[in-house]
């Protein structure tokens, strides 16, 4: 078999003409790998330099030989193998090249390129634009271009045109809707909120990031919260001025009830004497304790004092059923919370004197730094059972927790009611004084 230098001038020339179309298409290939440097691995790089310069090599040694075959000169057989070896060799080359290209073609479907970078860019949501230092655009997208356009009619051009027309009296129906919060209303209705933040690049560089994102949602969800809370806030008023009724009336059935109780114990007393009047010897004592204890109790309701506080209102009540009142301690300088104390007050009376049969009532009011405190106890019956907040006491429960306090029923050994309040304000007013208060029937 002929070897090249024995060969055909033809057949000479086409195989040159392929290896040397080989060696372009492996230069440009070598250039597209080390474009794609963070991408492919080095070993590809070395080959590919490895193909080049061998079929530099190869086609710079089959000239020379060319070139003196045909001048007659004498000439160096560095190949001396049979052509059809090297057009074999060439297309293993050619293949292996070709092969190369495909893998390359799909890693350039996957690398990211500045158009690509600025494609993604324009189809996010937020207003988004990189600044350098100095305030010059590195990268803007769309929609930033178009927020800054409904600012200052204008193109963004600096960031510190974007903090003027940002910090500046906003004009152009677009509107701050916070001082705490960079979050503009603009004229399409939607709400936008803006930050900015420095970032770097994996090679130091840093930018300040300029961020428009698109609150439109939770700023109406906002809205809507705040006037479902207006509206939740006048239902509680409501609910807390029935609950205050409901309080009123509890005491006023429960005064009452005591009241039916004297008038029984008045009808009980004109019963027994009107007996005790038709026997000889009998004894008046007990019938006329009753009727008396039931006459004081008239004459005490009547002399009501209705100009009085409430304070003097509940210790009437108290001599108007014949229960003494032992206090010490002053009512809080709040008037909501000196109110509820006088309604627990109320409240423990009508119940010590129905269900325990009390004649006595102990409260003690203290007062220290942070808290206010009442206790109150009776001299009546120890409760069977453990006393479990139901009609007044209930209401009286509630009406406590509304403004943030704390109500213990203590059972056993004796009934106890103790109730606490957190201070809102620290004072120097003085409360209503009630320490030694006592009155007897």
């Amino acid at each position: 078999m002929q070897t090249f230098y024995l060969s055909y001038k033809l057949l000479q020339t086409m195989f040159m003409a392929v290896v040397f179309l080989s060696l372009i298409f492996s230069l440009l290939l070598l250039f597209l790998l080390y474009e794609l440097r963070p991408y492919m691995w080095k070993c590809y790089r070395n080959w590919n330099s490895f193909l080049f310069f061998f079929l530099f090599l190869l086609l710079n040694h089959l000239a020379y030989s060319f070139h003196q075959i045909n001048n007659g000169e004498k000439y160096y057989e560095l190949l001396p193998v049979p052509i059809v070896i090297l057009w074999c060799i060439v297309g293993i080359v050619d293949f292996l090249l070709v092969r190369e290209s495909i893998h390359l073609k799909k890693k350039m479907k996957e690398k990211v390129s500045q158009n690509s970078i600025k494609e993604a860019l324009n189809l996010l949501p937020v207003g988004i634009c990189y600044f350098t230092l100095n305030g010059t655009i590195k990268l803007c997208n769309s929609q930033m271009y178009r927020l800054f356009r409904t600012l200052a009619h204008k193109d963004l051009q600096k960031l510190s045109e974007l903090r003027e027309a940002l910090h500046s009296n906003i004009q152009n129906e677009v509107i701050r809707l916070t001082d705490k919060k960079e979050i503009y209303l603009f004229p399409d209705g939607r709400a936008w909120n803006y930050q900015e933040s420095e970032v770097k690049d994996k090679e130091g560089n840093v930018y300040i990031e300029a961020v428009f994102s698109d609150v439109t949602k939770q700023y109406h969800e906002k809205i809507n919260l705040t006037r479902q809370t207006e509206k939740l806030k006048e239902i509680s008023r409501e609910l807390r001025y029935l609950s205050d009724n409901v309080l009123i009336l509890t005491r006023e059935r429960e005064v009452l009830a005591a009241k039916t109780k004297l008038h029984d114990q008045m009808g009980a007393g004109l019963t027994a004497i009107r007996q005790s009047l038709a026997q000889e010897n009998a004894d008046y004592s007990n019938a006329v304790r009753l009727l008396r204890q039931a006459v004081n109790a008239i004459w005490n309701d009547n002399q009501y004092p209705l100009e009085e506080g409430e304070f003097e209102r509940f210790l009437q009540d108290a001599r108007t059923i014949g229960v003494k009142v032992r206090c010490t301690g002053s009512l809080p300088k709040e008037e909501e919370y000196a109110h509820i104390y006088i309604l627990a007050m109320r409240e423990c009376l009508t119940n010590g004197v129905c269900h325990a049969g009390a004649t006595e009532l102990f409260i003690t009011m203290q007062e220290d730094k942070d808290c206010y405190h009442i206790c109150i106890t009776n001299n009546g019956e120890v409760p069977e059972k453990e006393v479990v907040p139901k009609g007044g006491l209930y209401n009286l429960s509630r009406h406590i927790f509304d403004y943030s306090g704390e109500m213990h029923i203590q059972s056993m050994p004796y009934f106890a009611l103790t109730i606490t309040f957190q201070k809102k304000e620290l004072d120097h007013e003085e409360g209503i004084d009630c320490r030694g208060s006592e009155d007897a029937s």
